[in-house]
């Protein structure tokens, strides 16, 4: 299974402050209704066997929140991702004004995964409290890599110098095939 993440705003570098939990959950947020979109355009694939609705659907409550994961260990899924991220600093420049590359895909990644209960703790929850995530763990990435380039459009603030333009090729795969994942494969 193929699809595409996009994401268009602020990311800076991890750090343990609490501003940083807030800008990873808004990340996930985004990556949230795109693939509550994608749920809803392939429903009755992604749906586990035995199960009739999303109701139905295993989760993960974290705080206020519910949590949703495509990827799931339990189904024998993995994924990898293809990243195009295009940033104000220079090609090859790996570390900018944004932060070090490395510590701003940790973030990326963090904000893919569902957040355990202390990344989630006093943050608004959405009207439905269901956010749907990539993966449970990031430890089911099998490998990604990440091409740089620079964002051609003019900054407007020095706020803007944080601003990046993501497009996420994911691919899902199955370690090991199983009437559990099948559905995944069967119409992408």
């Amino acid at each position: 299974m193929n699809f595409r993440l996009t994401y268009d705003g602020p990311l800076k570098a991890a750090s343990q402050s609490e501003t940083r939990r807030i800008e990873k959950h808004a990340i996930r947020c985004v990556f949230g209704r795109q693939l509550s979109e994608l749920f809803a355009i392939h429903d009755r694939e992604f749906l586990d066997p035995g199960c009739d609705g999303w109701d139905q659907m295993p989760r993960r409550e974290c705080g206020d929140f519910l949590f949703i994961s495509l990827v799931r260990e339990k189904l024998n899924l993995v994924c990898d991702l293809d990243i195009l991220f295009l940033r104000r600093d220079d090609p090859g420049r790996l570390v900018g004004s944004g932060g070090d590359l490395d510590n701003r895909i940790k973030v990326l990644f963090d904000a893919l995964r569902v957040p355990d209960e202390v990344e989630v703790r006093g943050l608004e929850p959405t009207p439905d409290r269901l956010i749907v995530c990539l993966m449970e763990d990031d430890k089911l990435i099998t490998g990604f890599r990440v091409t740089t380039d620079r964002l051609l459009e003019p900054s407007t603030s020095e706020a803007d110098q944080n601003h990046v333009r993501l497009i996420i090729n994911v691919e899902v795969k199955a370690t090991k095939l199983t009437p559990e994942n099948m559905a995944y494969f069967s119409h992408f």
